[in-house]
Order: C-alpha cells, then sequence, then structure tokens
C-alpha cells in the first residue's frame, strides 16, 4: 500500500499553484453560497476544514469573518496554508492532524467541510463517525467529492476517460491529473477503498446509518464551482455535494 502521507507531502507545491490560480477567479463567491446555504445561520461559525491543503477554504472562509481551523495529514501542505493566509490577511488555526483522529473536544464546530478529500480515507466510515463526534448538535457537514476513479473499476466508464484522456493530451499537453509521482497515485488510486464506490450514494446510505439528519446531495455542481478549463478536462467525473446535519 503506498504511504499516503508521503505521496501527499510531496504533492504540496503542486497544488499550491493550484489553489492561488483558483483564488484569482471569482469562484469564491459561489463557493461560500453553496456552504453558507447548508451551515447553521449564525454571524460567526466555528468551521472546520479537513484535509486543508494549501488552505483555500481557511482564506475564503476567514475572509468573511468565521473560524477557521483548517487540518491536513501532511506538513508540507500546512506550510503552504500557513503562507496563504498570511498573504490574503487572514487568521485560521492550521495543524497537522490525522483526519480519521482528530484533537478536538465533542460538540466543537458548527461547520465540518471538506474538499476533494473523502476519496484518499483509510476508513471513511470511521472518519466520518469522527466527524459526527466533533460537529454540535444541529451542525453541518458538508463533503466536496467527485468519483475520480471508478473508471478503473467500470469498462464503460475506462472507455470514456481514456478518450477524454487522449483529448486532454493533445489540447492542453498534460494528464488529466497532474501529479509530481504519477505512477505513485496510479497505485494508490487503484488500492485505495471509495476508488470503486458509487458515489454520493455511498456516502448517503452511510451517513444516514451513522445517524446524521437532513442527508441530502446534488450529484453535480461543477457549473457552479469550475473553470471552464477544470470542466473541459474533468467532464467525466463531475464534484457532487453532500450535505448532513448532526
Amino acid at each position: 500500500m503506498v504511504d499516503i502521507k508521503e505521496f501527499w507531502e510531496g504533492e504540496a507545491e503542486g497544488y499550491d499553484a493550484g489553489i492561488k490560480e483558483e483564488l484569482a477567479t471569482n469562484l469564491d463567491v459561489q463557493w461560500k453560497k453553496l456552504i453558507f446555504d447548508n451551515s447553521p445561520q449564525k454571524p460567526k461559525l466555528n468551521i472546520l476544514d479537513i484535509g486543508t491543503g494549501p488552505g483555500f477554504f481557511p482564506v475564503i472562509l476567514g475572509q468573511e469573518g468565521h473560524n477557521v481551523t483548517g487540518i491536513d495529514v501532511t506538513n508540507n501542505m500546512i506550510t503552504w496554508a500557513k503562507k496563504n493566509t498570511e498573504a490574503y490577511g487572514v487568521k485560521a488555526t492550521l495543524l497537522t492532524m490525522d483526519t480519521h483522529h482528530l484533537d478536538f473536544k465533542d460538540n466543537s464546530f458548527d461547520v465540518v467541510l471538506n474538499r476533494n478529500v473523502t476519496w484518499t480515507l483509510k476508513n471513511p466510515e470511521d472518519a466520518y463517525k469522527e466527524w459526527k463526534r466533533v460537529l454540535k448538535p444541529g451542525g453541518s457537514l458538508i463533503i466536496f467529492d467527485a468519483c475520480w476513479y471508478l473508471w478503473m473499476f467500470d469498462k464503460k466508464l475506462e472507455k470514456i476517460y481514456m478518450e477524454n484522456a487522449k483529448r486532454v493530451k493533445e489540447k492542453y499537453g498534460r494528464n488529466i491529473h497532474q501529479h509530481a509521482n504519477q505512477d505513485e497515485e496510479d497505485k494508490m488510486s487503484k488500492e485505495l477503498y471509495m476508488s470503486d464506490k458509487r458515489r454520493p450514494g455511498w456516502d448517503l446510505m452511510t451517513l444516514l446509518e451513522l445517524g446524521f439528519k437532513e442527508v441530502k446531495a446534488d450529484r453535480d455542481i461543477t457549473d457552479l464551482i469550475w473553470t471552464e478549463k477544470n470542466k473541459d478536462i474533468n467532464w467525466p467525473t463531475p464534484q457532487f455535494m453532500v450535505c448532513a446535519k448532526k
């Protein structure tokens, strides 16, 4: 099994470049609307961003005056997140921490959210239990992700993916997924628990079984929060959103 922590340590700089490109757009408006429309209606929220990476959510949510804590399993991601929050003049608590084992008290946060993180989890059900523990009663869990590697387990999707990969290479001179260590990424993607799951259906069923309330999903939010280039490259794997209440 690929060491997930070590893999992402090597990806931090590349992800930081992507975050900086995204922060230069006006897509933060749509991200904030999706988040706040599905959060408790309070003037100042305590928000936990799980798998914060280079700090996109701490930047855009901190700009709105909320208390944001960002955690990531990798030291390098947190280093970049600290640089970005400082550059944008926002305050956030940024910590290196295992997403499956949170060093927070029960009922600490109004919102627990993450983006493109759950597909990397070793044991997502245990992680979801832990996220529920730190949520306040009535608090919101918001998950953004995509079925990035389901094509490896579905022949029909594989055909679509490979045709798109060829087109992307010809048009942009790049792979669909750009990683510093592509071989390790391919190996890891085949091994991860979530890769063959049909989502967000899996998430909805799991969250209901764990006792979450008002569980719902939007299967495709790409028109709201992706650039035209991102949509052109990743259209076979649309971004979805899952929301639930404790």
